[in-house]
């Protein structure tokens, strides 16, 4: 079968769930043409790194990265879409004209549309597909306020309203979307097993950038955005002053301050490497961290880290998360800041070989394989239980 998926991400972005659910599928024989982000005029004014992406992509056009994988960026769109539900419907209407024309050269036949953005519900219906899922990987409406929230919350009312099949990744997002859809279905973030098993493997080399930093060492993976405590870290940090505290990931300093991270000793602020890379830069690191904030915005992820760290077998500490508490067990969950600092030494004074071996083992059974072996089955079925089929 074919697939036509709308992401909300790049190809070349940050390296997650619609990356890796679409590279899985192609690996099983499904054509997959991946569409990138939707990309406003005001995103390219606002973020030059995006705008030189998207140039770069534009100039490519169609380009295959993978076996039975293709991707394709489209022409910026009109700002205001999650304002003005007449500027979506004009942007939807461009998004069917240019992927139509791109699928013309492919003889897509009947296929899966797969969406991930709430505004796209008039994408539905246009590509002769034979069942639409929305797999929500993200709230929108979290964080959000006002017109804008009213607004995207009518937009994803509507496709859901069409949509056939609703995949959503994290508790509380399950939870409002079934009363919503009738075929929702809870399906977690996973781990690239292959990948972080790497961690522990003896011939896996530390990352340069992290072998100089000495130990102790506390590390996070991730963006660096408005959904961290930071408060918290650097309060933790100065209660640790023998550890360091070590953050990878693209830093937004549109969204968070990051002075205060910059200003204590013990906090490095490393930026982005390539997802390759990342096992090298966890096996740096003593306990691994999730400093997820109380917002409305951090309560709705579902921590790809969480898995990452657990298939490397490393220590965890977080801030108290719905979807760490399922792992309680084998994650510590602090209260405070003072706690939080307690927590990162007792967590490395306490690691062992067996303990590692077991998480291991844990992350095993969350393969990103499993999920879309089940994301399959649930398709299969309902496609076998529609009249006509």
């Amino acid at each position: 079968m074919d697939i036509i998926c709308f992401s909300s991400s790049d190809w070349h972005g940050k390296w997650g769930s619609r990356q890796q659910v679409m590279l899985r599928f192609a690996r099983r024989g499904y054509r997959v043409l991946f569409v990138e982000r939707p990309a406003g005029l005001e995103h390219l004014l606002r973020y030059p790194e995006l705008r030189r992406r998207k140039a770069r992509r534009w100039r490519e056009g169609v380009r295959s990265v993978a076996e039975n994988l293709w991707i394709v960026s489209l022409p910026p769109l009109l700002p205001g879409r999650y304002y003005v539900l007449p500027v979506n419907a004009v942007n939807q209407w461009m998004t069917v004209r240019c992927t139509k024309s791109v699928l013309r050269r492919m003889s897509f036949d009947a296929p899966i549309l797969w969406l991930y953005n709430p505004e796209q519900g008039p994408l539905i219906g246009q590509f002769k597909e034979c069942v639409a899922v929305y797999h929500c990987i993200d709230e929108f409406t979290a964080g959000t306020t006002g017109r804008k929230r009213r607004v995207i919350a009518r937009l994803e009312a509507a496709l859901l309203n069409q949509a056939d099949l609703v995949f959503a990744n994290s508790l509380l997002t399950y939870d409002n979307k079934r009363r919503l859809h009738p075929r929702t279905y809870r399906i977690p973030s996973g781990v690239d097993v292959e990948h972080f098993a790497r961690v522990r493997d003896p011939s896996t080399a530390v990352h340069p950038a992290i072998a100089a930093i000495p130990h102790p060492i506390a590390g996070y993976i991730g963006n660096i955005n408005d959904k961290l405590d930071i408060p918290l870290l650097v309060t933790a940090a100065a209660y640790l002053p023998e550890w360091q505290f070590v953050l990878i990931g693209q830093p937004y300093p549109q969204k968070v301050d990051l002075r205060p991270l910059r200003a204590q000793p013990n906090i490095h602020l490393l930026g982005r490497f390539p997802f390759e890379e990342i096992p090298g830069l966890i096996k740096g690191m003593d306990v691994c961290l999730l400093f997820y904030a109380g917002t409305e915005f951090a309560r709705y992820r579902s921590p790809l880290k969480l898995y990452e760290y657990l298939a490397a077998g490393k220590p965890i500490v977080s801030t108290d998360h719905p979807e760490v508490r399922e792992f309680s067990s084998w994650a510590e969950i602090p209260s405070t800041p003072e706690e939080f600092a307690s927590a990162v030494a007792r967590a490395w004074k306490e690691d062992s070989a067996e303990k590692r071996r077991r998480r291991a083992e844990l992350g095993r059974q969350h393969s990103w394989d499993g999920r879309v072996s089940e994301m399959e089955q649930i398709i299969g079925a309902y496609l076998s239980e529609r009249p006509g089929t």
